[in-house]
Formats: structure tokens, C-alpha cells, sequence
């Protein structure tokens, strides 16, 4: 084979008069990359073909042939193998960045990709670096990937040790050497360590002496379980150096407390909340708390209900609070959609219908509409509804890690201030200590309307207050801008205007919740409710279509009061209320959704109870029916011979029996004396005790 035939990748080419070794890395017709050998810097020379055939033909350059080291992948120990993929995952992507004459891979130019690569390995750059050197030195080949100390300088040949490393005891001879079948004990043991909280590196070691480093022994005639001798097992110190390479202090951190502690309250804060928000409006928090307090009800202050749920929504980049809600519906859609509502509410109008009120409108904002929402995992959050809610807002929905208060810490905090402000109030008024002797729902005092009054004054407070914590930046500063809440708002909204919800009916209707009704001719029915709308004449063609069918008819419903459906004709919104012609029917229209499943259920218990009344007089009246026609049975047929004429004589005997005389003498005896009756009776007596024996004598009995 020529020297031509030579230049392929993986083959040294060897400078022969500045007695360099070079490593080919990339070849083309028209280009060879060289890697630098024999050297810790990572160097790569560029010729073109043609230069490269010449130094061979002029014996400058020669070429030699290096087949590497071969070696079996599922026999390497587990540690050395899980390495040495993550070493070969991170060098095929520098690959397929850089490649393939990685020329831009070397020199001082600027390398984003490798460092996104370096980041996402968790590789430090000094180690890639090294790595690097000894991959494209080698030609590329797996081999360099794996720890140096897999093999020894013998090519080919891994490498053994024949004395434990370190220094030697002064008083036992302890220890052996660390081979791959002891590394395999150490990971076996790293692995148990790993299993608990309250494991250490000792007692992992004492578990992995007990499971490969016993034996059974005879003492005074027992048989027992001792450990091996020192000169036959690793010593902890080993062990302790093993374990410290393998696992990291953040995964020691993990494992004595959870991942959710750890990411809550040991994560790096390498920025602030403020990271990336652009001005009013661009980023809110939502989350939800239950009220240290227990309230009692509006009709009855005598009757307590318990903790009531307040929500707010805060504006990350001024911190004021701009939408809240106060009710007891707790990881509920209902909760959240009213929060919404109170976002576009006019918060003037709504505060005075609570008596109070504020000047300035940055003091409580009104009409806005966030560009993303950050909510923890809380069950209305994740909801497909609320996901429907935010994509059909326009709104960036991002959800936070679970159990990581500290990732939306701005409305936890709101939260901590509220109670703060409230409870010296509440003492004694309802408000529930962590006690045992807490007696919050006797003391309590309050329905839900004062203490929404209560939350109203925090906010007006809150969005007034001076914030010493919050990071004011270099033009806040030049221009002598306070950091409160309202000012805040006025400030950036003058830079970047909040978006506002620019219609009020789309907004509404998209809170609402999608039902699946039915149309037929009666009109729109959904869960056991007819609704019409009387002034949509499309309806009514749509109606008479679909005849006895029921046919599915898109509707939203806003479950806080079942007394219409919505749905869209033309681009305008179009209100279906209860039709008021069914009986019965506009007779719920002020309740909610629950209220009416309540009736509805208090309907099908009755319906129970019907069904079960029913089947027993359905049994009784079959019973007696089978009695009547046994007693009728006879053993000979009838005759039906003249039969129109014996259905004559059956016809007046049953019009004799049914004639009024007779109703209207029964009524006359009813209402005669006790006297009359009497003597009545003994007349009737006579008459049955005497016979006639002629006619005559029977017409004098008569009018006797």
C-alpha cells in the first residue's frame, strides 16, 4: 500500500524533520484536517490535498497505521460504563455541531453550541478540554472516552494493580486492590446508600461487608457470621473516596431530603422574579388561600361556615394586586373564573359597593388583560377548563415545579402580609390559631361580605404601600421613581401600555363553561332544563328540523346561575333563558348549577321511592287478579248460543244495578233520624219474614 493510498482518517501522519506527530481527522478531495499529537493543547492543521501528496512523495511526511484498542462495552463496570455514554452522547453532538473539519472548533473564536452542550452534560470546560484532546488525538476512537484509568500504557491490555494504592497502614496490613468486581461491591452499596434518608456511608459500608465480605466461623462451638480478615476486604477509607466520585453533593442533598425540598428551598437563584418581564401586565401570579378565619353565615349570624377562599392576582412587575376574589370555592374553576371577572370589573363600582372607594385609577387597575400567567400545579391550574380559559384569552399559561412556593414568591408572600394585617383584628373573632384550645369556630363573628371589606382594604394598602426590597433599576433612580405599587404602574405603563380586554361579551363568554345541550322541537335542553331563545328565528328553523331528534347544540353556561345558556349566531352573542311556557320550568331559574343538581337529586330519590311503591301495588294488584280468575274457574265450557241475546239481558240487569233510584233512596236512608231508621229496619224485617200467596196480597203488601 503507497503512502497515497494511506491518507485516511484515524492514520498518523509523522512530520519527519520537526519530528511531530499529527493524527488525520478529516480528508476530502480537496482538504485534510491534522490534529496535533503528543501534546495537552488542542491544535489543528489545515492542507490541501495536493500539498499532502507532495511532503509524502518528497519523504517530509510519512504515514503509519493505528488500529486503537478494542474492547467490549457490556463488560465494563457499571460506573465506567455509564460514563463513558455520557462521554460518547456529548462527543457525538460536538460532532454533528462542529463537523466535519472541526476547524471551528479550535482557536479563541466564540463557541455558543459546544457550551449549550457543556451546560446540558453538566461538563465543566477545563475536563471537555482534555476529553477533546485525547478523542481527536486518537483519531476519534471510543476507546479515548473511557476513564484513563481503564487502560494501562500497554496497548490493548487493561490495567492491573498488584498492591493496594495509597499509603500502607504502620499497624495492619488493611485493604485490597480496587478491581472492577470490588467497584461493582462499591456501586452495589452507593446504591443502597441511596435508598434512605437515614442511610450514611457507614452504614452502606457495614451492609456491603455483611453481604460480600462475611464468612461463617465456629466460635466456642457456635456457628456465627464474622467479616473476612483486613488484608481480604477494602477498608471505608476506599470506599468513602469511591462513593465522593460518584455521587455529587446535590444528589446527597436529594436523597436526605426530597426533590420538592430541594428545588424549593436549596435551588440556585442565579436572577429574580423580575427576569424577563417587560412592564405592567406582561406577567401575574395567581394562587389561592384559605383565610385564617372562620365566618358565619349572612342569614343566620348564629350558624358558622367555616374558612373562606381568597385569590389573588398580582402584577410581578409593579407587585400590585389586581384582581382578588373572596368565596368558598376551593381548586375549583369556579374560584378562579372569578377572579377573571373581578379583572374586568370596574374596581370604583366595586368597591363602592362595599362603601368604599379610592381616587386614582393605578390604584387599583381595571380592564386588564395579562400577556402570561404563573400558577403552581393546584388542580384548577392544570384543568383542561382553565388551559381552555388561557388559550382562547391569548394568554401564556406557564405552570411552576410542585411544592415550589419559592418559584411564585411573589403572591405566597401577599398572602403572609394579609395575615399579618388581619389577625390582630380577628383575635378572638374567629381567628383559627394552630392551638389546640383554638375555639375560632365559636368566637366567630363575621360573614363573608365584612370580610371581603377586609380584603378590599389590604389591597387598597398593599397597592399604596413602599416597597424597600423591590430592585429599582438605573432610570427608576435617575428619575426619583418610588417603589409602590401604583406609581409603579403609572411608570411602566408609560413605557409599555398594558393590554386591556377589548371586548367585554367575548371575554364573558369565554369564562363561561361549554355544555353539551340538545336541540329538538321543544327547544334547548340540558341537564333536565329547556331553554328558547324567542327572537332567533335561525333557531326555530333549526328547531323544526330536527323534529323528535336531539341534536347537539354548542352552549356555554355560567354554572353560578342555570337561568340561560349562551351561544354565537353571526358573530353576535345570543342569550337562551329558561323557557317560561314548560310548567315548572322558570321556577329554578335563579339557582346555581349545584343547586339544581340538589333538586334534581331530591327528584330521582323520589322517583326511587315511587319505583319501590309502585312494584309493591303492581304485586298486590296482580295477586288479586289471579285470585279472582281462580275463583271463576269452572270444568265446563260456556255456551255461546245467543249470545247477542243473553248480552241484552246482562246489560239491563247492569243498568238496574247502576239506575239513580236506588243512589237516591240510599242517600235519603243516610239522612233520616235514628228513629225513622228503625222503624224502617223492622219494616224491611216484616216484608222478608212474610211471603204473599196471592198477587193481590203482594200490591197490599206493597203499600204497606
Amino acid at each position: 500500500m503507497s503512502n497515497i493510498d494511506s491518507i485516511t482518517t484515524g492514520n498518523i501522519v509523522t512530520d519527519k524533520e520537526a519530528d511531530t506527530r499529527y493524527r488525520i481527522i478529516y480528508v476530502s478531495v480537496n482538504d485534510i484536517v491534522l490534529c496535533e499529537m503528543d501534546t495537552t493543547k488542542f491544535v489543528l492543521v489545515s492542507l490541501s490535498y495536493m500539498q499532502m501528496v507532495e511532503l509524502l512523495q518528497e519523504h517530509s511526511f510519512a504515514i503509519s497505521e493505528d488500529k486503537g484498542i478494542v474492547f467490549d462495552e457490556n463488560r465494563l463496570s457499571e460506573s465506567v460504563k455509564t460514563k463513558y455514554i455520557r462521554n460518547r452522547d456529548m462527543m457525538n453532538e460536538v460532532i454533528a455541531a462542529y463537523g466535519p473539519t472541526f476547524l471551528e472548533l479550535s482557536g479563541k473564536k466564540p463557541k455558543k453550541q459546544l457550551y449549550e452542550i457543556l451546560e446540558k452534560y453538566n461538563y465543566s470546560s477545563s475536563t471537555f478540554w482534555r476529553l477533546c484532546v485525547k478523542f481527536f488525538q486518537s483519531g476519534m476512537k471510543s476507546y479515548s472516552l473511557l476513564d484513563g484509568k481503564t487502560w494501562s500504557n500497554v496497548k490493548g491490555k487493561e490495567l492491573k494493580r498488584t498492591a493496594k494504592s495509597g499509603k500502607r497502614s504502620e499497624y495492619v496490613d488493611s485493604g485490597i486492590v480496587v478491581n472492577d468486581e470490588v467497584r461493582e461491591h462499591f456501586e452495589d452499596a452507593l446504591n443502597n446508600y441511596k435508598k434512605g434518608r437515614n442511610k450514611s456511608f457507614r452504614s452502606a459500608f457495614d451492609w456491603m461487608n455483611c453481604k460480600y465480605y462475611s464468612e461463617t466461623k465456629i466460635v466456642n462451638g457456635v456457628t456465627t457470621v464474622g467479616l473476612m480478615p483486613e488484608s481480604q476486604r477494602p477498608t471505608y477509607n476506599q470506599f468513602y473516596y469511591y462513593c465522593r466520585k460518584h455521587i455529587t453533593e446535590q444528589e446527597i442533598d436529594l436523597i436526605k431530603t426530597s426533590a420538592a425540598e430541594q428545588r424549593n428551598n436549596k435551588r440556585l437563584i442565579t436572577s429574580d422574579s423580575l427576569h424577563g418581564v417587560l412592564g405592567p401586565g406582561d406577567m401575574v401570579e395567581i394562587d389561592a388561600c384559605e383565610a385564617d378565619v372562620s365566618l358565619v353565615s349572612r342569614t343566620d349570624s348564629n350558624k358558622t361556615i367555616g374558612r373562606p377562599v381568597v385569590y389573588f392576582m398580582i402584577d410581578i412587575y409593579t407587585r400590585a394586586i389586581i384582581a382578588m376574589s373572596v368565596a368558598f370555592d376551593n381548586n375549583s374553576i369556579l374560584g378562579v373564573t372569578n377572579l377573571f371577572l373581578n379583572l374586568a370589573d370596574n374596581k370604583k363600582e366595586y368597591c363602592s359597593r362595599y362603601g368604599m372607594g379610592f381616587d386614582d385609577d393605578a390604584i387599583w387597575p381595571s380592564n386588564i388583560k395579562p400577556r402570561r400567567i404563573r400558577v403552581d400545579r393546584g388542580s384548577e391550574f392544570k384543568s383542561k377548563e382553565f388551559r381552555r380559559i388561557c388559550n382562547e384569552l391569548g394568554i401564556e399559561l406557564q405552570i411552576v415545579s410542585g411544592a415550589s412556593g419559592s418559584l411564585k414568591g411573589v403572591v405566597e408572600q401577599s398572602f403572609h402580609q394579609m395575615h399579618s394585617r388581619q389577625n390582630e383584628h380577628l383575635e378572638d373573632n374567629g381567628l383559627i390559631e394552630k392551638r389546640y384550645d383554638s375555639n375560632h369556630h365559636k368566637e366567630a363573628t363575621l360573614n363573608i361580605e365584612q370580610y371581603t371589606k377586609m380584603v378590599i382594604n389590604f389591597v387598597l394598602m398593599h397597592n399604596q404601600q413602599y416597597d424597600k426590597n423591590y430592585p429599582l433599576t438605573r432610570e427608576m433612580m435617575d428619575k426619583k421613581i418610588q417603589p409602590i405599587p401604583a406609581i409603579l404602574w403609572k411608570y411602566g405603563a408609560s413605557k409599555i401600555e398594558p393590554s386591556r380586554i377589548p371586548d367585554k361579551d367575548q371575554y364573558l363568554y369565554t369564562l363561561m363553561t361549554p355544555v353539551n345541550a340538545k336541540l329538538s322541537r321543544r327547544g334547548i335542553s340540558y341537564n333536565g332544563l329547556w331553554y328558547l331563545a324567542e327572537d332567533d328565528k335561525q333557531l326555530s328553523k333549526e328547531m323544526f328540523r330536527a323534529g323528535t331528534k336531539k341534536v347537539p347544540f354548542e352552549v356555554r353556561m355560567d354554572k353560578r346561575s342555570v337561568g340561560a345558556v349562551y351561544y354565537i349566531r353571526n358573530g353576535k352573542l345570543i342569550k337562551a333563558p329558561l323557557n317560561e311556557m314548560i310548567t315548572g320550568n322558570i321556577d329554578f331559574a335563579g339557582l346555581t348549577e349545584k343547586e339544581w343538581n340538589d333538586y334534581r337529586k331530591g327528584k330521582h330519590q323520589l322517583d326511587a321511592h315511587g319505583r319501590i311503591q309502585n312494584e309493591d301495588l303492581s304485586a298486590f294488584n296482580y295477586s288479586v287478579n289471579q285470585e279472582i280468575v281462580a275463583s271463576a274457574q269452572k270444568d265446563t265450557y260456556s255456551d255461546k248460543k245467543n249470545m247477542r241475546v243473553t248480552r241484552e239481558l246482562e246489560k239491563q240487569k247492569v243498568s238496574h244495578d247502576n239506575n239513580i233510584e236506588q243512589r237516591i233512596q240510599n242517600e235519603e236512608t243516610k239522612t233520616l233520624p235514628e228513629k225513622d231508621e228503625e222503624k224502617i229496619l223492622v219494616k224491611e224485617k216484616t216484608k222478608q219474614k212474610k211471603k204473599p200467596k196471592s198477587f193481590q196480597e203482594a200490591i197490599e203488601m206493597y203499600f204497606d
